[in-house]
């Protein structure tokens, strides 16, 4: 049995909800990082599957891990909630719990943001699973060596026409201190994570962002992410209206170009939800609004295009492949690109060239490859 070693460094908040499926996998990787000096808070959302028995089983071989079995349905918000009211270390790590992370990424992360002296710090997700992605969330920034994230492009993120990264899915790990009493608006069940640092980031928060791609974000059908409502977006809507006053004269601009986008992502939701019920009443008024009906055929293509989408073509990888840098440090070249093929290669069967770097050999197990023997790990 591994005992823990007090007090933690850093508390690894895991909340899940039927996630039996990848539950052990996700908790497995968690354990295995290099900063030994963590807690695995399991928050369960009242699952209806096995997730309780496969993590309390994990529990019983090490006492780093704390389960939380929550009585009924409450969402995501608070069930990390519990977890957060629950830890003790002086970093705070969110880990979803179908994910998988390279064991170094904690203390690649807290090295970083120590020595730049940040409040929050994020790496790259690099997409996996059922759904084919062959890209990273970062990608579109070319991004090669650490930066800054403050409000304003952070609140930017969120229009569909700035063609940013959606910063909202960054899985970021924050000091404990800065956090202090803040927690998740329970009203939120999609777009929580986003609620809550941009709160962090509106009074002041430093926020370090890695290229290092040590973050596989697993894509399913089962993902809530997407599916968007009139209650969801009511309460995202809420939410964004409750922010705290923003001094700075470009987060007021982003803020009120979100404000925008989701009255129109409400008016929206009206019409799919008049289209469903066949509320012909609601649906004409709605239709005659450009916009609306733009964003219709926009929704209808864009699903066709996810059915028929293509795997990627099997452009071989360049060899070498880029070495990870000390923590913090700069890449030679930006790996996202590097870590997308790798992912898309691992899904269809594909190679990795002889000798590469650890880090591509994690990724290239972790979504989906079988190493051969000539890699490094």
């Amino acid at each position: 049995m591994t005992t823990s070693l007090t007090p933690p460094v850093v508390s690894v908040v895991m909340a899940n909800y039927r996630g039996a499926a990848h539950l052990a996998s996700a908790m497995a990787s968690v354990l295995a990082q290099t900063e030994r000096r963590l807690e695995l808070i399991l928050s369960d959302d009242a699952s209806d599957d096995d997730s309780l028995t496969i993590a309390r089983r994990i529990a019983a071989t090490d006492d780093r891990v704390r389960v939380i079995a929550a009585p009924q349905n409450a969402g995501p918000a608070a069930t990390r909630n519990r977890a957060l009211d629950a830890a003790q270390g002086d970093w705070i790590a969110i880990v979803d719990s179908d994910d998988l992370i390279h064991p170094d990424r904690l203390v690649r992360l807290i090295a970083a943001a120590d020595a730049a002296g940040a409040d929050l710090v994020a790496d790259d997700l690099v997409y996996f699973g059922a759904v084919p992605q062959g890209r990273t969330l970062l990608q579109p920034l070319d991004l090669s060596a650490p930066m800054i994230l403050g409000a304003a492009p952070y609140l930017r993120s969120n229009d569909p026409g700035a063609s940013l990264p959606p910063y909202g899915y960054l899985k970021p790990v924050i000091r404990r201190a800065t956090l202090a009493g803040l927690r998740y608006d329970a009203g939120l069940r999609i777009g929580e994570d986003h609620d809550l640092v941009l709160r962090l980031l509106i009074v002041g928060a430093r926020f370090l962002l890695l290229p290092d791609p040590l973050y596989a974000y697993r894509r399913h059908a089962g993902s809530i992410s997407h599916r968007l409502s009139v209650a969801t977006v009511e309460a995202m809507l809420h939410a964004h209206r409750a922010l705290p006053p923003m001094p700075d004269p470009e987060a007021q601009a982003a803020a009120a170009s979100v404000d925008r986008q989701l009255r129109r992502a409400l008016r929206y939701e009206h019409l799919v939800a008049d289209i469903k019920a066949r509320r012909l009443r609601g649906v004409l008024p709605r239709l005659v609004d450009p916009a609306m009906l733009s964003r219709l055929l926009e929704s209808l293509r864009d699903r066709r295009s996810r059915k028929a989408e293509p795997p990627l073509d099997g452009v071989a990888l360049p060899d070498p492949l880029p070495r990870m840098p000390l923590p913090g440090k700069a890449w030679d070249q930006p790996p996202a690109p590097f870590a997308a093929r790798i992912a898309a290669m691992a899904a269809q069967g594909g190679g990795l060239p002889s000798g590469a770097p650890s880090w591509a050999a994690w990724l290239f197990d972790a979504t989906g490859g079988t190493m051969g023997d000539g890699a490094a790990r």
